[in-house]
């Protein structure tokens, strides 16, 4: 077969992975990730939300190789099965490039240990008012001994399974070196705290809730989201803003649109989600349909069109 090479041998068809595991059904190194690109905004890491609770969706996601995808368990309709299943077609069709984030209800323990078990690299924690509750979570997520995580026989084949760690055959090291806590503060009483929150030794990342915070303190979502000026939604930003910037604490969160980016790293966000996949899906057949009517909407009154564009003869 003329000018046939091997897979190995033609390095541009192989992703960079730098943050992989040794196995994709591993925790990427996302700590690594977020203090690489706390360090240098250049390495800002973009992702996609996934809130369509379908692995064929996370597949079509997961071939863009973006640099996490960020599944939401707290909102979207993911059962147990489909989001082991969804960790797992994220990192292999993305061969190693994403890693993936979740976000699971503060209090369900069943989604949290299914996450972590699957190989998810991040957890946030919504609705985050204390560095307390913060450091229960820590206790919650990581292995001993810095933490009580429960250890599955599952996860690994004994013999077989490999670690990017010396005297790691059961991943334990993977785990409690890649796997990251993200807090997110989402109400008046957050904000109060968010100073001690960012500080709280262990933490990767912060993330702002901002309609959360909205309805809690009474603050009119639709002029926020219509871009009118709310001094008090520009304060609790602010107070946030800067509680992650005294600790040095990266911020997660999403763009409302892609012209939002450049502000949002300028103001400390180094992981931003750029797509919201139902939002993405709906504008996408939103937008194409207008774009139809408006082709129809210029023949109107035009008895003479026929199909195949040509006008009929006079």
């Amino acid at each position: 077969m003329a000018d046939f090479k091997p897979y190995s041998e033609q390095k541009d068809l192989h992703v960079e992975a730098p943050y992989r595991s040794s196995m994709l059904t591993l925790p990427g190194n996302l700590r690594k990730a977020l203090a690489d690109a706390q360090a240098d905004p250049s390495k800002t890491l973009f992702g996609v939300a996934h809130g369509i609770p379908s692995t064929f969706v996370t597949k079509l996601i997961a071939t863009t190789k973006p640099d996490f995808i960020w599944i939401d368990v707290e909102h979207a309709m993911f059962n147990r099965l489909e989001l082991q299943d969804a960790i797992h077609a994220a990192q292999h069709h993305s061969e190693g490039k994403s890693m993936v984030i979740v976000r699971v209800p503060k209090h369900d323990e069943v989604s949290l240990t299914t996450a972590l078990d699957a190989g998810a690299a991040g957890i946030i924690i919504p609705h985050c008012e204390s560095a307390q509750e913060v450091k229960k979570f820590i206790k919650e997520m990581y292995y001993g001994p810095i933490g009580r995580r429960s250890f599955s026989p599952w996860t690994f084949t004994p013999g077989l399974t490999t670690s990017l760690y010396a005297n790691d055959p059961y991943n334990v090291a993977t785990s409690n070196n890649h796997v990251c806590i993200i807090p997110q503060i989402e109400s008046v009483k957050g904000i109060e705290n968010a100073e001690e929150i960012a500080a709280v030794e262990g933490i990767h990342a912060i993330m702002f809730g901002p309609g959360d915070y909205m309805i809690d303190a009474g603050i009119d979502l639709a002029n926020v989201l219509s871009g009118k000026p709310e001094p008090a939604f520009l304060e609790a930003m602010g107070k946030f803003g800067a509680a992650a910037a005294k600790s040095n604490v990266p911020i997660f969160g999403g763009a409302m649109s892609l012209d939002m980016i450049p502000m949002l790293i300028q103001t400390g966000s180094r992981a931003i989600a750029v797509q919201f996949d139902v939002w993405g899906f709906s504008r996408l057949l939103h937008d194409s349909l207008e774009t139809a009517r408006g082709y129809a909407k210029q023949l109107e009154g035009n008895a003479k069109a026929v199909p195949n564009g040509q006008p009929k003869p006079e």
